[in-house]
């Protein structure tokens, strides 16, 4: 009897330790959501298992040619048709892909293939590393760009460049999706096709995006409250020289209120942004609220005016998921975005 009393009391026992631990892994898999942020409920994430098609894969690539990378934090892709053109967007410093979903989601809904792509940008802000040196910025850019030129201020390697991650991130989704149309932005000789590409990215990431059309000739360029890469009347050295992609395919956007404003400005009039939106127009950026350019109007540099936190979070909340939503729990500048994505072509509609 006095055994059968000691069985009954060691299974209650056993059977609240399973319990507690199911609810242990219930509570740090909730604490895991907030911290990382939820996918919307149109663009749910995706297990390696399956193919990134009209929603959102999310993987790791962990290490290229035997070494770690670092960070190692998740890409998010996602296609709708297979012959779409691709939109490469690279996050803010020390930010994540995740933390663009909104924007990446309204890419993907206008037929754009999207790869939102981890990278090395950590430590400190490039403006802040280069301040008023000129050849620093573009040092420091091509080092992240494709590991070479390697310096105190950067030293990533080849492996963990932005090309050598973009190669494999595609291999990968080609993989999970092979129907999807993601190998043809890599050749066999694994030349990049650039051509068929928009860069695009926020602040850091769209300073590296403006340094990336300037090197190769991509379908186009869409920058986010950047490049900050002018202190008064210095700015990257590399924005004097004549780009691979010209300044009517790169298009900037900011709000007045951002903190970093007088020099992104700055690197709009050296990268010859500041073009009318309009023939005989004013030379300089095209303001609004938060609506698009009417029809006629042109602008590739924007200042939008709208009440969206301190200048350090009107820095971020231009283009992140923190941007103001409206009633309907909308983006309040989706429209302006999807202006923007759209002033290149894709296979269902041609541009200005």
């Amino acid at each position: 009897m006095k055994h059968r009393l000691l069985l009954v009391v060691a299974a209650v026992v056993l059977v609240a330790i399973g319990l507690g631990t199911l609810v242990a892994a219930n509570v740090l898999a909730g604490q895991r959501v907030a911290d990382h942020g939820r996918e919307p409920a149109h663009a749910p994430s995706r297990s390696h298992a399956r193919g990134p098609q009209d929603e959102f894969h999310r993987f790791r690539l962990g290490a290229i040619d035997g070494e770690r990378l670092e960070p190692n934090r998740d890409d998010f892709a996602a296609r709708t048709a297979a012959d779409g053109p691709l939109l490469l967007f690279l996050p803010a410093t020390r930010a994540r892909p995740a933390d663009y979903q909104r924007f990446l989601t309204t890419a993907l809904g206008d037929g754009y293939h999207v790869l939102g792509l981890d990278y090395w940008n950590l430590g400190k802000t490039l403006s802040g590393t280069c301040e008023a040196d000129p050849h620093c910025y573009g040092t420091v850019q091509r080092n992240r760009f494709d590991g070479t030129r390697q310096s105190d201020y950067s030293a990533v390697s080849p492996a963990g460049s932005i090309v050598s991650r973009f190669r494999d991130a595609i291999a990968h989704l080609d993989d999970v999706d092979p129907t999807g149309g993601w190998g043809r932005f890599v050749g066999a000789d694994e030349d990049i096709a650039w051509s068929d590409i928009v860069v695009a990215g926020h602040s850091q990431g769209g300073g590296e995006a403006a340094y990336i059309a300037h090197i190769r000739p991509v379908l186009g360029a869409l920058m986010f409250a950047s490049p900050v890469e002018s202190l008064g009347p210095v700015h990257a050295a590399w924005m004097d020289r004549p780009g691979q992609t010209p300044a009517s395919r790169m298009y900037a956007v900011d709000d007045v209120r951002d903190e970093f404003g007088p020099r992104i400005r700055g690197s709009w009039t050296a990268l010859g942004l500041d073009v009318p939106a309009t023939p005989g127009g004013p030379a300089e950026p095209w303001r609004t609220d938060t609506a698009a350019p009417p029809e006629g109007w042109y602008p590739h540099a924007i200042l939008t005016d709208i009440s969206i936190g301190t200048p350090a979070q009107s820095h971020s909340r231009i283009i992140k998921d923190t941007t103001p939503l409206d009633a309907q729990g909308q983006p309040r500048l989706i429209a302006l975005w999807q202006w923007l994505l759209r002033r290149f072509p894709l296979p269902t509609q041609t541009s200005p």
